[in-house]
């Protein structure tokens, strides 16, 4: 599968976390560089850090940021009295004079698995009614994406039932659902084995959402830049 974009319909590509294998994998290191390296080379327009990631440390995504990963997390800070969030909060992506705002948020329980849980602080996912607002005014379309269980969705849709879309990589939403007019789109992952989905999810004629997983398994059909680094690497597929 090639890339998801298409030229008639305004396409975001986005990843909403849990696309890296967790820190104590053996091969973290070189799966985790192959697939930020895909990020960019795919232009992915915003990712978000979702458990497994945040069992890393969190200079490993600051260097990521730093080297073209587009992070985007509205609720992290790092230090208890800073104001400023640790990553980018959201992005704007504007195509075919559609503009699309696409915002990050981290659910406070995923934090405590952090190895810098005790530097970071991260506010409620559902309490950003003030940044909500300002890109709900200022976009046509608006994406909230991150680690979200089935029920943390439903209740990002009642805080926030302007929301066009909630992206979620938590393995428990493994469905599309619908909350009111908010739809809650899975994109999946583990970050070692994954399927492809190109999931359009329109309100109207105009906008999509498209999310996508590559596969880290070797044995697949080398059709994707990545699964070519990925069979080049002889990472072992996992179970």
């Amino acid at each position: 599968m090639n890339k998801v974009r298409t030229d008639s319909v305004p396409t975001i590509l986005v990843d909403a976390g849990n696309f890296a294998t967790a820190d104590n994998d053996a091969e973290a290191l070189p799966r985790r560089e192959l697939l930020t390296n895909f990020f960019k080379d795919q232009h992915y327009d915003a990712v978000t850090l979702g458990e497994q990631e945040l069992t890393s440390p969190l200079t490993t995504w600051i260097e990521a940021g730093e080297h073209g990963l587009p992070v985007v997390a509205a609720n992290l800070y790092k230090g208890a009295r800073s104001k400023k969030p640790v990553f980018e909060p959201y992005c704007w992506v504007e195509r075919n004079g559609v503009r699309m705002a696409v915002v990050g948020l981290v659910p406070e329980r995923v934090v405590a698995k952090s190895p810098d849980s005790l530097e970071l602080r991260v506010t409620s996912p559902y309490e950003q009614q003030k940044l909500m607002r300002k890109l709900e005014k200022r976009s046509d379309y608006l994406a909230i994406i991150g680690d979200f269980l089935p029920a943390e969705g439903e209740a990002l849709a009642a805080a926030y039932p302007y929301a066009d879309i909630i992206v979620s990589s938590n393995p428990a939403a493994f469905k599309t659902m619908h909350f009111g007019m908010v739809t809650m789109a899975a994109c999946g992952g583990k970050g070692y084995y994954g399927d492809y989905m190109q999931m359009p999810v329109v309100r109207s004629d105009t906008t999509a959402v498209s999310s996508v997983r590559e596969t880290l398994d070797s044995k697949v059909p080398v059709d994707t830049t990545y699964e070519a680094q990925i069979a080049r690497a002889n990472i072992k597929p996992r179970k």
